[in-house]
């Protein structure tokens, strides 16, 4: 079957290869169908793109969900987007399942796909439809990488999905209704508080709970792949990765590691984002008050919240550089690596994913 359309832009983030896996099927069948398609990154390495106004183009943004909705990195990348008017779009999402032999625990977008189809759609685009797609959960900060088994079931069952979805839009239909996308929508604007919290507070101290351990060699493997540029090579002698507050936990270098040396100090996050909450706030706040004799009423505020995000992005900073230099410490580095579960975990990423394709434009 033909399609009236003659080019496809696909717009992938990818982290360990899912989206990628997802955009790879849908390009394939977009080709067969005699329409020029190439795929770019959403990553550092991208200087921009000018989107063709017409209705013979698509453009397809595909990502992972984080925190129930889009990545940071994809919205910022959209919001950039030139205006059309004519350019069709459609929005893919992939989102983490768990597979227990025949038992699994699906993912869920919730507003992932909603909130991109909806920026792309007040800049002109004319948004075809909007799909999630069941792939292999990979947040192994959380818990370990699924049987080989049990991800290649995952990856072999959301094929057909991604394959009708694709060909549902280029016979020229639109893909909007469909009882999936009627219940993420209802979660995702139940979720958004959730959301909001992961995006301006989770998302940032997650990024600090990284440290590696002993096996880490300085190859510099990690900061050099990471989509974001979140990771800094620390040190002259022996460089070693730290994590900056552009880490969005897309678990690349956790992945893609060949020393397996990148691990999460989970233990520590419980206590840190103790340590951060709005009430530990307003105890030290009142104490140094008091401390200085100062009378004044303290309330939550507008403004009272400014100043604690910038107290929470302070102690989470403060932390990671303590976690850092103290990992070089052999003895502390071995109870920091006996004292979390991501030492054991096992590792995931597609199994046909790898660091060339995740930088290749085709």
């Amino acid at each position: 079957m033909n399609s009236h359309y003659n080019t496809a832009s696909f717009y992938l983030s990818s982290g360990t290869g899912n989206s990628l896996k997802v955009a790879s099927w849908m390009q394939q069948i977009t080709e067969n169908r005699g329409i020029k398609t190439k795929h770019q990154f959403i990553d550092k390495y991208f200087s921009g793109q000018l989107v063709a106004d017409s209705e013979e183009n698509l453009v397809g943004i595909f990502m992972p969900t984080h925190g129930f909705t889009a990545p940071w990195s994809v919205i910022k990348f959209v919001l950039k987007l030139p205006g059309v008017r004519k350019t069709h779009a459609i929005v893919v999402a992939t989102q983490g399942r768990l597979q227990f032999k025949k038992f699994f625990i699906p993912g869920l977008s919730a507003s992932a796909t909603f909130l991109i189809a909806l920026i792309l759609a007040i800049k002109g685009y004319k948004v075809r439809g909007v799909q999630s797609i069941n792939m292999p959960s990979n947040w192994m900060a959380l818990h370990s990488g699924q049987k080989p088994v049990n991800v290649q079931r995952i990856i072999d069952q959301a094929q057909k999905p991604s394959e009708l979805f694709i060909g549902k839009i280029l016979s020229g239909r639109r893909s909007w209704f469909s009882v999936l996308n009627g219940v993420e929508l209802i979660l995702g604007l139940l979720l958004l508080p959730i959301s909001f919290g992961y995006m301006v507070y989770g998302k940032e101290g997650l990024a600090k709970l990284f440290f590696v351990n002993r096996r880490c060699n300085g190859c510099g493997l990690c900061a050099d792949y990471c989509p974001n540029s979140a990771i800094k090579m620390i040190g002259k002698k022996q460089p070693y990765p730290f994590w900056t507050f552009h880490c969005e936990s897309c678990m690349r270098c956790m992945a893609f590691c060949p020393e397996k040396a990148i691990e999460v100090q989970q233990p520590l996050a419980f206590v840190m984002f103790r340590l951060s909450l709005l009430t530990v706030f307003f105890y030290f706040l009142r104490s140094v008050i008091t401390y200085l004799g100062i009378e004044v009423q303290i309330g939550d505020s507008f403004w009272i919240r400014i100043v604690h995000y910038g107290y929470y992005l302070t102690v989470w900073y403060l932390f990671s550089k303590l976690l850092f230099w103290l990992s070089r410490i052999p003895v502390i580095n071995s109870l920091f690596h006996y004292t979390n579960l991501t030492s054991v975990y096992r590792r995931y990423r597609e199994p046909d994913a790898t660091l060339s394709k995740l930088k290749t434009r085709i």
